[in-house]
């Protein structure tokens, strides 16, 4: 699948600074970057395929030009709590196939349901938003180690499972899913939500709705966008024709005004 696509992730970091200049953003903005990806079954063919790992590279640039150290932080979510998982950081020299080398059959709750609130709580600790209940699950070594010795995030020892705040960072997480959130989680996702608008968190959600079946509305995710000034939504309904996209086309369709205000305040 998009076997002639080729990639520079230097002339497309250079493509996105240019949108930005044009849109007035200043040129030290920074923000760390995310991205979340669901991992329920009815993703399953995406991802297997390959189009999900390339969508992942289309959005590594924005680490490139953004995120201080120049790496997007992964976390995969399907249904519950335990499912709600960081993966690890993406590089750009890292980028290519990332999903498939690094996800596909690796994560837990990999071809499960879909709730949202757990991952999207997750990203809010990891950015030092919200308190962390307890110590994190990772694949990475220093996730091992945390969970050995009971480490902060500053690497100071603290009790097992202690509640502790990472460091504040202003972040841009890009949340990408193929279908609705669970009926029963809609309130908790919406009260995740109210909580940190009402923190003040500086955190911009961008749902990435990538889902062929018109059927499938969004229509959750666009109460999400409507309701709070800092999620917004994007839906793309050929995830294949998406990937294979110009720079400057790809950069038009996730830069929408709100968000572009939101690297501005």
């Amino acid at each position: 699948m998009n076997s002639k696509l080729t990639l520079n992730l230097d002339k497309a970091a250079t493509a996105l600074r240019l949108a930005l200049d044009k849109a007035g953003v200043v040129a030290n903005v920074r923000a760390e970057t995310a991205a979340i990806i669901d991992v329920s079954g009815s993703f399953e063919h995406e991802h297997e395929e390959g189009t999900t790992s390339i969508l992942i590279e289309r959005l590594v640039p924005y680490c490139m030009v953004l995120d201080p150290d120049h790496k997007m932080d992964v976390f995969t979510f399907s249904a519950g709590e335990r499912n709600a998982y960081y993966v690890g950081a993406v590089e750009p020299n890292d980028a290519h196939g990332y999903v498939t080398r690094n996800i596909i059959d690796r994560v837990p709750g990999w071809n499960g349901g879909t709730t949202y609130s757990f991952v999207l709580e997750r990203a809010l600790e990891h950015f030092g938003w919200k308190t962390c209940d307890e110590v994190h699950r990772s694949t990475q070594g220093a996730g091992f180690l945390s969970r050995l010795f009971g480490w902060s995030s500053t690497g100071q020892a603290h009790d097992h499972g202690a509640p502790h705040t990472h460091e504040k960072r202003r972040s841009l997480v890009l949340f990408i899913t193929d279908g609705e959130n669970t009926a029963g989680d809609e309130t908790r996702t919406m009260r995740v939500l109210e909580e940190s608008q009402r923190r003040g968190d500086q955190v911009y959600f961008l749902f990435i709705g990538a889902c062929e079946d018109r059927n499938v509305k969004f229509e959750f995710v666009q109460r999400i966008a409507s309701r709070f000034k800092n999620t917004g939504l994007v839906v793309i309904r050929d995830l294949e024709a998406f990937v294979a996209q110009s720079d400057e086309e790809l950069n038009a369709a996730l830069l929408g005004p709100e968000l572009v205000e939101w690297f501005k305040s």
